[in-house]
C-alpha cells in the first residue's frame, strides 16, 4: 500500500535501487515490526524474516508480474526462480537496515514531518496538508498514523544510506559518447533466401520411417498420468467480504486515489487511408488525394463510411470498416490527431496528409477528460478494500482450517465452517496443473503422491494464500496408438527433410561464394534489410540476436560464414553497411545517455556494496521448503 504514497511524493527515495530490485515491492509496510510474530522463514544476523512477510511480498510481486505479463504461466515463474529472488531481495533490505543502524543513520521528527506533510496525496484543495484527509486515507488502508510513520521513517533511512553508497558514481564525456555510439549504431544487410516450403513435396515418407520415428519417440506420444482434486483455496479474494466495507471507506479511498481515476480526453474514430510514401512525387500525392476527394463526395451523398473503408482503405483497419477504436492525444501522428480532435461527433474531415498517406477521418464519439465517477468504480474499490482486510485475517483462518483438519473433519465441513466453497478441478497432469492454481512443480508432485481420498497433510503455499487439497481420482499413463499420430509423424518427417534440403542449398551457395565461383548466385535475388540495431530485431526477418551479433562483428561487403534460420527459410547474409548515429541524435539524446550510464554506475556501486554485506552476513534459513529451487 505504501507505494501509492511514494508514487505521489514530490522528490523522495533513490530511483537507482529499482535497477537491482527487479520486482518493485513495499517492504516496510507489510507488518514486520508490528502485530504478532508468525513463523520465521529465516534469520539474518539474528533478526527474523517472517514467513507472513515473505508471503505478502511474493503475492504483491506476482500480481505485478501478471498485470504486466498476462500470459505468464507456472513454467515461466519456475524459470524465473521467483521465490528465491524475492527472498534475496528481502534479505538485502534487512541488511541495509542493519547497516543503517550500525552507521547511526537517522531521520529526525522534523524531517519526517516535513516529508509527509509535503506529499501531495495528503494535501487538500488549498494545496496544504489536511490532517483529516491524512487520517481517513490511512484508515482506508487499515493503518494508524503511528504505523505508517514508523514504516515511512524506515524507508527514509534506507533512502539516505542508498544515496550515500551511490554518491561516488561518475561518468566522463568520453564514456557517455562511446556508450551512445555503441547503443545507437545500426547495420543493414543483403541476404539470399532458401525457403523450405519449396522442398516439402519432394520427399516420400515410407511406412518404415514412420514406424521407426514412432518407436524412437514414444515419450512424445504419451498421455501422461492425470488426477483430479477437491480443494479449499484460502486467499484474500476467497475470504473477502465486500458487503462489510462501508461507503465511508470507499469514499475515503476514492478521494485519496483520485489521480488513479483520471481519464484523458478521447475520441472514437475511423478512417480511410490511401497510402503514399513521404518521398512520393507530386503527381502520386495528388492522385491519392483526388481519390479520397471522390470518396468524400460519395460519403456526402449518403454512402456508408464503413463500406467504403472496407473496399478502398489500405490500412489494416479496413477489415473493421476503418474503425480505430478509442484513443487519447499523443497516440497518433500529430496531423491525424489534430484533425480528429478538432472534428465534431459524426463529422468527416477533409483529406488529411500524414507520413502514411492521405486520410479521411470520421469521429463517431468523444469523451471529455475528467475523473471517473465514483459509482463506476465503487464496486472495484469495495472488492479491493475487502481483500486488503481479508489478507490481515489469512493466518488466523488458516490456523482454524488446520485445527479442523487435524481432528479429521472432511474438506466440505471445513469449507462450511469457514464460509468458503470447496471446488473440484478437471483432470490434470504433472506438467499442466489447473490454470487457476499457481502450483509449484514439487507441490504438484506431492498431490500425485497422495492416496485416493487423502488430504494434503500441510497447506500448500500459493502466491495469494494457501491450498488444502484432496485427491479424488487418478488415471494411469498411456501411449497414443500409431494410427492416431501417423499424420503428425508424416508432417514432422517431411518438414525435417525439407529444412535439411534448404539448409544444404544455403551452405552450398556459401561454399561457391567463398570459392569465388562466377554466378554463384543471382544478384537480383538479393534482398536488402532495413537498418537494425544490436537488440536483434531485424525488419522482415524477425528476432534473431545471433544474426545481429554476427553482422555487427563483420565488415561491409563480407559474407557471414554460416546460414541463419528464419521463420520459414534459411538465409545467407552479407553485411551491406554500418550506420553510425548522427551528430543531431547525439545533441538530442546526450543527456538521456549520460543519465542512463550514470545509473549503471550507481547500480554497480550499490550491488557491490550489497554483495559485501551478504558475504559477511550470517543467514540461517529455517523453512527451506518454502524456497525450493524452481519454485
Amino acid at each position: 500500500m505504501l507505494d501509492f504514497f511514494r508514487r505521489n511524493a514530490q522528490s523522495w527515495g533513490v530511483k537507482v535501487i529499482l535497477g537491482i530490485i527487479i520486482i518493485v515491492f513495499v517492504f516496510w509496510g507489510i507488518g514486520s515490526f508490528r502485530g504478532e510474530r508468525g513463523n520465521v522463514l529465516a534469520e539474518i544476523n539474528g533478526s527474523p524474516l517472517l514467513l507472513e512477510d515473505f508471503q505478502r511480498v511474493y503475492s504483491q510481486a506476482l500480481d505485478t508480474l501478471r498485470r504486466e505479463n498476462p500470459g505468464i504461466n507456472v513454467e515461466d515463474l519456475e524459470r524465473m526462480n521467483l521465490r528465491s529472488r524475492i527472498f534475496n531481495q528481502m534479505v538485502g533490505m534487512h541488511l541495509l537496515q542493519q547497516e543503517a543502524a550500525r552507521l547511526n543513520v537517522t531521520v529526525s521528527a522534523q524531517e519526517l514531518r516535513q516529508t509527509i506533510t509535503g506529499l501531495q496525496v495528503f494535501q487538500g484543495q488549498d494545496q496544504r496538508f489536511d490532517p483529516d484527509l491524512y487520517k481517513d486515507l490511512l484508515s482506508s488502508h487499515n493503518l494508524t498514523p503511528s504505523q505508517f510513520e514508523a514504516d515511512f521513517r524506515n524507508d527514509m533511512i534506507l533512502g539516505k544510506i542508498q544515496e550515500f553508497i551511490i554518491l561516488p558514481a561518475y561518468v566522463s564525456e568520453t564514456e557517455v559518447r562511446d556508450y551512445f555510439r555503441y547503443a545507437r549504431e545500426q547495420v543493414a544487410v543483403h541476404y539470399l533466401t532458401f525457403p523450405w516450403r519449396h522442398e516439402l513435396e519432394q520427399f516420400a515418407i515410407e511406412d518404415a520411417d514412420i514406424e521407426a520415428h514412432y518407436q524412437a519417440n514414444l515419450d512424445s506420444f504419451k498421455i501422461p498420468a492425470r488426477m483430479r482434486i477437491k480443494y479449499l483455496n484460502l486467499s484474500p479474494a476467497a475470504l473477502a467480504r465486500p458487503e462489510d466495507v462501508s461507503q465511508e471507506k470507499i469514499l475515503a479511498y476514492y478521494t485519496a486515489n483520485a489521480q488513479a481515476y483520471f481519464k484523458p480526453e478521447q475520441v472514437k474514430a475511423g478512417h480511410i487511408l490511401i497510402k503514399v510514401a513521404p518521398e512520393a512525387s507530386e503527381a502520386e500525392d495528388a492522385a491519392a488525394r483526388e481519390k479520397l476527394l471522390a470518396l468524400l463526395v460519395r460519403l456526402h451523398e449518403g454512402e456508408s463510411f464503413s463500406a467504403l473503408a472496407r473496399e478502398y482503405s489500405e490500412d489494416v483497419s479496413a477489415a473493421q470498416g476503418g474503425d480505430l477504436g478509442w484513443f487519447s492525444r499523443d497516440e497518433m501522428v500529430p496531423e491525424f490527431e489534430d484533425a480528429a480532435f478538432a472534428l465534431q461527433t459524426g463529422k468527416i474531415s477533409a483529406p488529411v496528409r500524414t507520413v502514411f498517406g492521405w486520410h479521411l477521418i470520421r469521429v463517431e464519439d468523444r469523451r471529455e477528460d475528467g475523473i471517473i465517477p465514483l459509482e463506476e468504480v465503487a464496486a472495484a474499490i469495495r472488492t479491493h478494500l475487502a481483500e486488503e482486510h481479508a489478507l490481515e485475517a489469512l493466518t488466523e483462518t488458516l490456523d482454524a482450517a488446520m485445527e479442523q483438519l487435524i481432528i479429521g473433519s472432511p474438506l466440505e465441513e471445513i469449507g462450511q465452517k469457514l464460509r468458503l466453497p470447496v471446488r473440484e478441478s478437471e483432470f490434470f497432469s504433472l506438467g499442466q496443473p489447473p490454470a487457476d492454481l499457481d502450483l509449484a512443480s514439487e507441490d504438484i508432485a506431492g498431490l500425485f503422491a497422495l492416496e485416493i481420498g487423502e488430504i494434503t497433510p500441510a497447506p500448500i503455499l500459493l502466491s495469494d494464500g494457501y491450498l488444502l487439497a484432496q485427491k479424488v481420482a487418478f488415471e494411469q499413463e498411456t501411449i497414443r496408438p500409431l494410427e492416431e499420430v501417423r499424420q503428425r509423424i508424416v508432417s514432422r518427417l517431411s518438414l525435417d527433410k525439407a529444412m535439411a534440403a534448404a539448409h544444404q542449398k544455403a551452405e552450398q551457395t556459401l561454399e561457391r561464394i567463398a570459392a569465388e565461383e562466377t554466378h554463384a548466385f543471382d544478384a537480383t535475388g538479393l534482398t536488402t534489410s532495413a537498418p537494425f540495431g544490436r537488440q536483434g530485431f531485424i525488419p522482415g526477418l524477425g528476432f534473431n540476436p545471433e544474426l545481429a551479433a554476427a553482422a555487427f562483428s563483420s565488415r561491409p561487403g563480407a559474407w557471414l560464414p554460416t546460414p541463419y534460420r528464419t521463420q520459414d527459410a534459411f538465409i545467407v547474409v552479407r553485411l551491406k553497411e554500418r550506420i553510425p548515429p548522427s551528430a543531431e541524435q547525439w545533441l538530442q539524446e546526450q543527456d538521456m545517455w549520460r543519465q542512463s550510464l550514470l545509473q549503471v554506475r550507481q547500480r554497480e556501486l550499490l550491488q557491490a556494496f550489497m554483495e559485501s554485506l551478504q558475504a559477511k552476513a550470517e543467514i540461517n534459513i529455517l523453512r527451506q521448503d518454502v524456497l525450493q529451487p524452481n519454485r
